[in-house]
């Protein structure tokens, strides 16, 4: 597996390749300029969001005709009319790139806030440009690709997405809240906001010196989340390479929720959302939307504030225990991704007492 071919590689590629607008047909030119504005330095611009929208209605119209969208995405990289066995590699990588931002979707807005999905279909079995390039030597086989639209994740695996993004940014807006009473000259306030930090960071032999810093350190990185997420820039996806996987390392990183590169070592906010994100597997502490909230806020302490996750005796996930205690101390709690997004779950008050308790099981 080469984990440099990261999302943005792809996104990268894409931007590169819509340089040129004489590439493309001409009736193709404002949807192909209202695209090269869509793809920012840092992500997609959400206020040429239509244009995506443009051209999944255009890909499917070639001279007044409703086509399929494989010849109408051929009609505009000019590759149409050329009648070879196969399609040569500089129009075959344009429709590469037509053919992964059609399956690239903004599915939630509030405010300066973007959540951006992008769902190739299942039969690709890498980014759309590699796999053209590597599978795709006929017409014929570049053909049924681009007309293929049995996408990753279905309509409602969107929907869910969008709205586990929404509780995972309330819930980092309550925890924002909840750190900064524990940082206030209200005893009574302090006291009821320490009792969350000290629930899920302090073993006892936590000293008060630590807990401060421990303060710190979350309210600093919450923050972080925040910004981010207001940022409109948050891209989920899978990471397409693994669905070829044949590793034991490839295969349990298939089977996983969801992982991301930590301290944004990507260069672009991605998420990457995997088989096991929405099933409710029997030792879960959390299921359904509470769950999948859960998730994206652990994965954005790895990405945003460079969490990990710690292994004593085993990787500290909650369904394994993550109450801290002598051999699991504060020290450790701090560092790791599932007390972090456990703690922003309860400062949000969407805890039940136990769940609360299941989660700090001491082990």
């Amino acid at each position: 597996m080469d984990w440099t071919l990261k999302f943005k590689w792809q996104y990268d590629f894409a931007k590169s390749k819509l340089g040129s607008i004489s590439d493309f047909s001409g009736d193709w030119a404002g949807i192909v300029a209202a695209l090269q504005g869509l793809m920012g330095a840092d992500g997609f611009d959400v206020s040429k969001a239509d244009s995506l929208t443009a051209l999944r209605t255009k890909m499917v119209q070639a001279n007044g005709k409703r086509v399929s969208a494989d010849l109408g995405i051929l009609a505009a990289v000019k590759a149409d009319a050329l009648g070879v066995a196969s399609v040569p590699d500089d129009p075959k990588m344009r429709a590469s790139v037509l053919k992964f931002l059609a399956h690239t979707y903004l599915v939630h807005t509030s405010g300066s806030r973007t959540l951006w999905v992008h769902s190739s279909p299942k039969v690709f079995l890498h980014w759309p440009s590699i796999h053209l390039n590597s599978w795709a030597s006929t017409t014929g086989e570049v053909k049924t690709l681009l007309k293929d639209d049995r996408e990753h994740f279905s309509e409602e695996d969107k929907r869910n997405l969008g709205a586990s993004a929404q509780h995972a940014l309330a819930w980092c807006q309550k925890t924002n809240a909840v750190l900064s009473q524990a940082r206030s000259n209200d005893a009574t306030k302090k006291s009821v906001a320490m009792s969350f930090v000290k629930r899920w960071f302090a073993d006892p032999g936590t000293t008060d010196e630590e807990l401060s810093k421990y303060v710190a350190t979350l309210s600093q990185g919450f923050k972080d989340i925040t910004a981010m997420l207001n940022k409109g820039r948050l891209i989920l996806t899978d990471w397409m390479p693994l669905r070829n996987a044949t590793t034991d390392e490839e295969i349990e990183y298939l089977n996983s929720e969801a992982f991301t590169f930590a301290n944004n070592g990507e260069g672009l906010s991605v998420v990457y959302i995997e088989r096991s994100f929405f099933v409710n597997h029997p030792g879960n502490v959390l299921n359904g939307v509470r769950n999948w909230s859960r998730i994206l806020v652990h994965e954005l302490t790895h990405l945003v504030c460079g969490t990990t996750d710690v292994k004593k005796g085993a990787v500290r996930y909650a369904w394994y225990g993550i109450g801290p205690h002598a051999g699991y101390p504060g020290s450790d709690a701090i560092r790791n991704a599932d007390n972090w997004a456990f703690f922003c779950a309860d400062c949000a008050q969407v805890l039940t007492e136990a769940e609360s308790v299941k989660a700090r099981k001491i082990v």
